[in-house]
């Protein structure tokens, strides 16, 4: 599992009352002592910007924020140069202003205004409008011809006419409100700067969202379900939370690859529909999530068939009968269970022995007519074939939500 701590790690951001017991010689203290000086050539600059001046201005600015680092004009100081960068359409400084300023001062009472700027700076430079929706979703189909894989449309800009957007590698020469290389991922950088420095702000859920928004439209679900997981953990109260779940288990189904891989992420899926129904009953995606279950359902008895062909291949007809034995306990109603039940048939008895418990369980089978050997959607990067049941009739009470 994919160690997130890191990600989450608030340790250096502090509040009124740890910063009380820090003491006045605490590198925050010292941040907001009063200096005359300071202040003095502050003003200066802040009258330079308000006449128009604004490159003499941001000399200014500079100036004061790195003379008095330690003080409360430094911290202003820093938190304008931002400001005027952004104003100029210098968005890759504006950038670098703000993290200096998350740096040198932790806390800064200025991370508000600083990561609305920087949300603005990350949508421009991805061109993203909106958040993802659940308008983003189209079926993960079982029909045959088509792919196990995310039908959510590419990020705008990657079919942008300019490839300095997204080949990270192209300078980028002839735009200064960019950065020579790696626009796009300047831009996460931006939103996971909002969301760390200003974990209970009004931007960061926002951000997180985002972020996989991004990851999700560039068919990257690896990705995007890692910052869906963070905003259902983190932001409970978070208006995108019912998205952050429906987008979340999509993305984790799409990242399913098949029978024979792990599958980790099919039984997420299958956890975060079923918590969807439960915590949202009144989404208009009801329907939809219970026909997704019953299609997890019918993809997790692949996977129960795939190790009766493994030992078939072994040639290990006990090891057969028991995986026979275990799919058709467990996924009665499919395809897969007809042809596990016409395999246990036919295996020879002679090689059966010290398993007398397969007469019996067979003996308590109703008959059923065997069905073709089944093949089940394959990996998301390859075509699949078609289904012996593609839509399998769910056991009496198998969704009450």
């Amino acid at each position: 599992m994919f160690d997130m701590s890191g990600l989450l790690d608030t340790s250096r951001i502090r509040g009124p009352l740890e910063r009380s017991f820090a003491g006045a010689d605490s590198v925050l203290e010292r941040g907001r002592k009063y200096s005359p000086e300071g202040q003095q050539k502050l003003g200066i600059a802040i009258a330079l910007y308000d006449k128009g001046e604004t490159d003499r201005a941001i000399k200014q600015f500079k100036s004061v924020a790195k003379k008095f680092k330690e003080t409360s004009a430094g911290e202003e100081a820093q938190f304008r140069l931002g400001e005027a960068y952004y104003a100029t359409g210098q968005l890759p400084k504006a950038q670098d202003a703000y993290n200096q300023l998350f740096v040198d001062y932790p806390s800064t009472r200025y991370v508000e205004p600083a990561a609305k700027d920087l949300f603005k700076i990350a949508k421009t430079w991805l061109e993203i409008s909106e958040p993802a929706s659940r308008s983003d979703i189209k079926q993960v189909s079982l029909a045959s011809g088509e792919a196990l894989s995310s039908d959510v449309e590419l990020n705008e800009s990657s079919n942008s006419k300019d490839p300095t957007l997204w080949l990270r590698v192209l300078p980028n020469f002839h735009d200064r409100t960019r950065p020579v290389f790696d626009t796009q991922g300047r831009a996460l950088q931006a939103l996971k700067s909002i969301w760390l420095n200003d974990p209970t702000g009004p931007l960061a859920d926002d951000a997180l969202m985002l972020t996989a928004t991004y990851y999700m439209r560039r068919r990257n679900p690896v990705e995007a379900d890692r910052y869906f997981q963070i905003l259902r953990e983190e932001y409970t109260d978070s208006p995108h939370l019912e998205e952050a779940f429906l987008l979340g288990s999509h993305v984790k189904l799409t990242s399913y690859q098949g029978a024979h891989y792990e599958g980790a992420t099919l039984a997420g899926a299958e956890n975060l529909k079923e918590q969807s129904l439960h915590l949202f009953p009144g989404t208009q995606h009801r329907q939809q999530l219970r026909k997704d279950l019953d299609r997890i359902y019918l993809l997790q008895a692949e996977r129960k068939f795939a190790y009766v062909e493994y030992w078939q291949a072994k040639g290990r007809p006990r090891a057969v009968a028991v995986a026979c034995m275990g799919l058709i306990s467990e996924f009665p109603d499919t395809s897969f269970a007809d042809e596990a039940r016409r395999i246990l048939r036919s295996i020879d008895r002679t090689k059966l022995k010290g398993l007398p418990e397969v007469d019996e369980f067979l003996a308590n089978l109703p008959q059923s007519s065997p069905a073709s050997p089944p093949t089940a959607p394959g990996p998301s990067d390859g075509p699949v074939k078609s289904v012996s049941d593609p839509q399998p009739t769910s056991a009496p009470g198998r969704f009450h939500l």
